[in-house]
């Protein structure tokens, strides 16, 4: 086991209480269950402990969100537009001997907003303006 492995495997028991599948080719967010704002602790806590460069990081190609998304129903999230890409101990000790993100994602597009996310927003602000709205007629006007 290179020093570098070792090095990720005591990290990786430090951050999540458990201990690193010594599998290179393992699925990690899969295997123990990251996703939303768990993976992206995990990545902030992973970039701060080894200095790597992720400013190509894609986090749609790995995960998904957290949370609810009703409009996710009617437009698909990011995540839901991509293949999905494990990230392993292997692709973690190359970004980390490299001291970048190592992933070439493929060719993608994506809308320039995020309609799911505007379905979310307008089911919450209708409601309230509308409640709004009876409140000022029932005891104002």
């Amino acid at each position: 086991m290179s020093e570098t492995r070792r090095e990720l495997s005591a990290w990786f028991a430090d951050f999540s209480r458990e201990t690193l599948t010594l599998d290179g080719e393992a699925d990690l967010f899969a295997l123990y269950g990251i996703e939303g704002d768990d993976a992206f602790e995990f990545m902030d806590a992973f970039v701060n402990r080894f200095d790597v460069e992720v400013d190509g990081y894609r986090w749609y190609f790995h995960h998904a969100e957290e949370g609810m998304n009703i409009g996710g129903w009617f437009f698909k999230p990011p995540y839901r537009r991509v293949q999905r890409m494990p990230i392993t101990p292997d692709l973690m000790v190359e970004a980390i001997d490299g001291k970048h993100w190592p992933v070439q994602y493929p060719p993608h597009d994506l809308p320039t907003v995020r309609w799911d996310i505007r379905v979310n927003q307008m089911m919450f602000v209708v409601p309230v303006v509308l409640f709004s709205l009876w409140l000022w007629n029932r005891f104002v006007a």
